[in-house]
């Protein structure tokens, strides 16, 4: 009996162990996307602003990109809310790789 007793005891620590261990990795990989992606804004708020300081962007052009920044960055607060996906990283990710080519194109007309 002593035995079964300390079998179950072994089973349910090992269980709260991966538990534990399952949910800080998804901490961890939500704090990870999020970061990667407060790292996309902060790029480009430094190209938008490179660009208005060098004269290859005008107030106008910096005004629009900034816009555009700012409506990804809504987006990215509200899916955020619950928790961001994978598909809504992505989703984020192309909408910012599709700001950095608006900005580049303004940058290098």
């Amino acid at each position: 009996m002593k035995v079964l007793w300390n079998v179950c005891a072994v089973v349910i620590l090992t269980l709260f162990v991966f538990s534990t261990t399952s949910a800080y990795a998804q901490s961890y990989n939500q704090r990870e996307r999020w970061h990667h992606l407060k790292n996309q804004i902060h790029e480009a708020q430094v190209k938008i602003q490179a660009g208005e300081r060098e004269g290859s962007l005008t107030r106008h052009e910096a005004g629009r990109l900034r816009n555009e920044l700012n409506r990804i960055e809504s987006r990215m607060d509200r899916a955020g809310q619950d928790g961001l996906s994978r598909k809504e990283v992505e989703r984020l990710d192309q909408q910012f790789a599709k700001l950095r080519r608006h900005i580049y194109r303004e940058r290098h007309n």
